[in-house]
């Protein structure tokens, strides 16, 4: 409970009064009292006759886990034991900072109003929902009535793997390996997959001459695109990759798309394994069969904090480099400032391009490209503009280095980086270049 504007501006009145009536007036003091008097039994009566905090009950049903730069949904119910619910009931809610709530609407007539309330988690790890603080005007306005209802519920914010669950990405990896754009990849593969009656329109160069005589008509050979590929998923922890990029640090964002192309890769018959890495290298997971290590890589990316240090690609680099003893497909998701602060990176991923092939994924910030296109031409915007655009030449150039060593780069924006980096993989896995 605490004092209303109204009480306060009554109380500021009165004062202002007794005041005058004191400087003008020698005999006022019962005058003054009655007055004073008069104005706390009004308080009295009003605290009194007004709804306690006891007279109000929540009920929340919060999830145990929310994926990280998604809104989840909290089932909240307030239900009176006196009556109605308060006229100008309100509420607030304290939490850790990673928690928001986002605007909603509610109906509080009646004894009981049921609402959903939008929370959204903005970064991975686990984050207390501590209480909920309801307020409401006294009878006659002179107080605010506050009651505080505990609920001491831990959220754990978890890499969002939306797009499989959803079974989104089994139906883009299936479609393209199995189903009618797979007949497009067939013969063009190394490994053996069947044979078949030779068909016309067929290429010659399939037909198998010796189990076409022990058969008696002609056969041909039908080969698809190999698997058991080694898919490195390497992470880089840095504290570039902890600026946040329409809501979520591009660290989330990495680990999102590493696991919706982990899933692909399982799908696709590959082996999947995680490197993470910052100052120093942190983690490795070995290789192991995509299914089989999602939820390894998922508990284990779950689990990287968010670091405050500069990269190390060089050490990192390497020691990636000497944990591998087959050729494979390495995934770098990092970033970079300028063309100096890069050279390191550049230099390390052209030893590392030499015996592997090689994916640099880096988030291009949708905030940049609003700054070198201002709406108005104002000599404010002019200048953030030019500066904006040697950013972005900057970064073109040390994309094109990378290009012309042979490294396939992703400069993409954040909501495509899922699908372009699925698609990327299943491009090369087709055409063999692991």
């Amino acid at each position: 409970m605490r004092p209303s504007r109204l009480l306060v501006i009554l109380s500021v009145g009165l004062l202002l009064i007794t005041c005058v009536v004191a400087m003008t007036q020698a005999d006022a003091g019962w005058t003054i009292r009655i007055i004073w008097g008069a104005l706390a039994a009004v308080a009295l009566f009003d605290l009194a006759f007004s709804r306690t905090g006891r007279s109000v009950q929540l009920q929340a049903k919060i999830p145990d886990q929310i994926f990280a730069g998604t809104t989840a949904v909290v089932d909240m119910t307030l239900t009176s034991t006196k009556g109605d619910l308060p006229k100008g009931l309100g509420m607030r809610f304290q939490m850790a900072p990673e928690l928001t709530v986002e605007p909603f609407q509610w109906d509080n007539i009646g004894p009981e109003a049921r609402f959903d309330l939008p929370l959204t988690c903005k970064a991975r790890g686990k984050f207390m929902f501590e209480r909920v603080w309801l307020f409401w005007p006294s009878r006659f306005g002179l107080f605010d009535i506050i009651s505080s209802k505990k609920v001491d519920h831990e959220i754990a914010g978890v890499p969002n793997i939306q797009p499989v669950l959803s079974g989104q990405i089994t139906t883009i990896v299936q479609a393209e390996l199995y189903g009618v754009k797979d007949t497009t990849f067939r013969g063009e593969g190394s490994e053996f997959h069947q044979l078949r009656d030779f068909t016309t329109g067929m290429d010659p160069r399939l037909i198998d001459w010796k189990r076409s005589a022990r058969h008696g008509g002609l056969v041909a050979r039908e080969t698809h695109v190999e698997q058991n590929h080694q898919i490195i998923m390497c992470v880089d922890n840095g504290y570039l990759m902890r600026e946040e990029i329409a809501g979520l640090p591009k660290i989330d964002r990495a680990i999102n798309a590493a696991l919706a192309t982990t899933w692909a890769a399982g799908i696709g018959g590959d082996m999947v394994a995680f490197f993470s890495f910052d100052s120093r290298p942190r983690s490795f997971i070995p290789p192991a069969p995509g299914r089989a290590a999602f939820n390894r890589i998922r508990a284990e990316a779950a689990a990287l904090d968010y670091s405050s240090v500069e990269s190390n690609h060089t050490l990192a680099l390497a020691h990636l480099n000497g944990l591998l003893n087959r050729r494979s497909l390495i995934i770098v998701f990092s970033d970079f400032v300028d063309s100096i602060t890069a050279e390191l990176m550049v230099e390390n991923l052209a030893v590392l391009n030499r015996h592997h092939l090689l994916i640099f994924v880096a988030l291009n910030d949708p905030a940049l490209q609003q700054i070198t296109n201002p709406d108005e031409l104002t000599l404010n915007n002019v200048a953030k503009a030019v500066a904006g655009g040697q950013i972005e030449k900057e970064r073109q150039l040390v994309l094109d280095k990378l290009r012309r060593l042979g490294v396939v780069c992703l400069d993409i924006s954040p909501d495509q980086l899922t699908p372009e980096l699925v698609s990327a993989y299943l491009d090369i896995k087709a055409r063999e270049l692991i």
